[in-house]
């Protein structure tokens, strides 16, 4: 959370507050003054938009409680309030329709100058308010400033609207009034509909805009190990963004792996403004193995890896396999070791998989394949014609310890399951 945006979003909340009783004010006592009830109508709507700023306040303070039961905030009480803002908008222009078209009352005006001063007052304080306070909301990312700031605007329209009707009047022609009137309305109703669109969305989950979306993955794409994004999601709630993405990692290291995360995350996070949350799921990259090392004896496929006296070398390219050679196996007759050296071996020669149809006999053997950055598959068939045939059909070659992880389990040290030894 954000504490200096929430203050921020408060202290205009409360400028809200006390324009709306300033203008409040204003009218309903130029009206008194100059016997103008189009005056004393708009400043009772100036007390129905005082409410509204009342309003907006409350729901800024209650969005940003902490409550048990709603782990994902109340952050969406903002988009509330701007719904209610939206239907306050029609309201207003519903009222000042049909207190021209409808009621058809006759007044007159006894202080010209009273009337106007009040109504220029009320223009410019509207005009230059709204546009202050929607700035700030578009900065503060809050729909509810956003919201009040377009509520204020229709003030500013009524304001004219009154002001046509006195000059109108007072030139014998009532005609005007009308022409303005009904132009003012179709532009609140356009503003009223916005919001309610826009708050809608956001209370009924719909993604956030395109752009903010290609931007994060953008963002996620600049780290070096992040070799796809495959998918981005998001969704608004009040002033804040909730993210989920799944990138493909270049590594095979879980370690490694959620240091990249917290990485990109970071960056996401300081390039994007309010993201309350940014969840990302990650997978290692499938690598597309080209040189493959199968452990033989014979026409056989060794059950123990270190202790086959050949290795048989494959290359594998537009869905064939070619033999590339067959080696002799220089760690066959060390005492100890054999495994580690055979992995170190194989990776000189730009091994990228090793298909064997026997887990090895020590896990070390999976932690040594992982750092060289070396595949594994598993094909339980003994017999070489068969094994390749299988290995054919299904090349995919897997991060070491995932293939260990699911075909074993440690129980008091010993190692069970499929295919181990």
């Amino acid at each position: 959370m954000e504490v200096n945006a929430v203050a921020e979003k408060k202290k205009i909340a409360l400028y809200s507050i006390a324009v709306n009783l300033f203008l409040s004010v204003l009218k309903l006592a130029a009206g008194f003054l100059s016997g103008s009830k189009a005056l004393v109508a708009d400043g009772i709507h100036s007390l129905a938009d005082l409410a509204a700023s009342l309003s907006v306040y409350a729901g800024i303070v209650i969005a940003n409680m902490k409550v048990k039961g709603f782990p994902y905030g109340l952050y969406k009480v903002e988009n509330f309030i701007s719904l209610v803002s939206a239907f306050a908008i029609f309201f207003a222009g519903y009222e000042i329709a049909k207190e021209t078209f409808f009621e058809g009352k006759s007044y007159r005006i006894e202080n010209i100058g009273i009337a106007v001063g009040a109504v220029l007052i009320t223009i410019a304080v509207t005009y230059l308010f709204s546009r202050f306070e929607r700035k700030k909301g578009e900065e503060l990312h809050s729909p509810s400033l956003i919201a009040d700031s377009e509520h204020i605007k229709t003030d500013m329209f009524s304001a004219i609207v009154v002001l046509a009707g006195i000059i109108g009047n007072y030139l014998g022609y009532p005609i005007v009034e009308k022409i303005a009137v009904l132009i003012i309305v179709l532009f609140i109703f356009h503003a009223g509909y916005e919001i309610f669109i826009e708050a809608l969305k956001v209370l009924l989950d719909a993604s956030i805009d395109k752009e903010t979306l290609d931007r994060i993955g953008e963002l996620l794409k600049s780290h070096p190990l992040v070799s796809e994004v495959k998918s981005i999601t998001g969704r608004s709630s009040g002033s804040y963004k909730f993210i989920e993405a799944e990138v493909t990692v270049a590594t095979n290291d879980l370690e490694k792996a959620h240091n990249i995360v917290h990485e990109v995350e970071a960056v996401v996070k300081r390039e994007v403004p309010f993201i309350e949350k940014l969840v990302i799921h990650f997978e290692p990259e499938e690598k597309r193995a080209e040189l493959y090392a199968v452990p033989v004896n014979g026409e056989k496929v060794c059950d123990r890896f270190a202790e086959c006296p050949e290795i048989l070398l494959l290359k594998h390219g537009k869905g064939e396999f070619k033999t590339v050679e067959k080696i002799k196996n220089p760690a066959k007759e060390l005492k100890f070791g054999k495994c580690i050296e055979l992995v170190e071996f194989l990776a000189r020669k730009g091994v990228d998989c090793i298909a064997v149809n026997n887990l090895p006999l020590g896990k070390g053997v999976i932690y040594a394949l992982s750092a060289y950055g070396i595949g594994m598959k598993l094909i339980t068939e003994e017999d070489l014609g068969s094994f390749l045939k299988k290995l054919k059909e299904d090349p995919y070659c897997e991060p070491p310890l995932a293939v260990w992880n699911r075909y074993t389990c440690d129980i008091g040290g010993k190692v069970e399951g499929k295919g181990a030894p």
